[in-house]
C-alpha cells in the first residue's frame, strides 16, 4: 500500500510540475525524405563515395539524406550499395581484412534488396574500417561465393 501511495504521489507531483511550467513552443519535427527508389548504376559516382572499391565489375546504389539536427549546415547522408567485384578482388579483401561469418546480413532499402545475394556474408571491424573515413561510418558485408560486397554507410557532410 505504501508503494502504491508513493507512486501516486510521484505521478501527481509530475502532473503538477508539468501543468505549472511555462508553455513550451511546439517544434515540428523535420520531415524525413521518402525512401529512395532510383537505383544508381554509375561506377564513378560510387567510387567518389567509397574509393576503396577500386574498379568493380558493376554497382547498384542508393543515396539519400537529412539535415543534421544539431548543425543546420551539415547533412546526414545515407548510402546503401551492392558492388560486384572480380573473384580475385574478393579473395584479396578476405586476405587483407580477415572478415568472418558472424551470421550478420545487410538490410538495405527495398529498392535495392533484389540486388543483394543470399549470403552467407563475411563481416568484421577491419572490413568496415576499409570503407569508412573520418566523416563516414560503414558496415561492410562480403559474399565471397558471388564476389559481392554490400556497403551501408552513414556520412556527415
Amino acid at each position: 500500500m505504501r508503494i502504491l501511495r508513493g507512486i501516486a504521489t510521484a505521478a501527481l507531483g509530475a502532473a503538477v510540475a508539468i501543468g505549472c511550467s511555462a508553455p513550451s513552443q511546439e517544434v515540428a519535427a523535420p520531415e524525413s525524405p521518402p525512401p529512395p527508389t532510383e537505383v544508381h548504376r554509375d561506377i564513378p559516382g560510387l567510387v567518389t563515395v567509397f574509393p576503396g572499391i577500386g574498379a568493380p565489375v558493376s554497382v547498384a546504389w542508393l543515396q539519400w539524406g537529412d539535415p543534421a539536427a544539431a548543425d543546420a549546415d551539415a547533412t546526414v547522408r545515407f548510402t546503401d550499395a551492392v558492388v560486384t567485384l572480380s573473384p580475385a578482388v574478393a579473395d584479396a579483401m578476405v586476405t587483407q581484412f580477415e572478415p568472418t561469418d558472424t551470421g550478420r546480413a545487410p538490410k538495405v532499402q527495398d529498392a535495392l534488396s533484389a540486388e543483394v545475394p543470399p549470403g552467407p556474408f563475411l563481416t568484421g571491424e577491419l572490413l568496415d574500417a576499409g570503407f569508412s573515413s573520418d566523416s563516414t561510418s560503414t558496415y561492410a558485408f562480403l559474399d565471397r561465393a558471388t564476389a559481392t560486397l554490400v556497403l551501408q554507410a552513414t556520412s556527415l557532410d
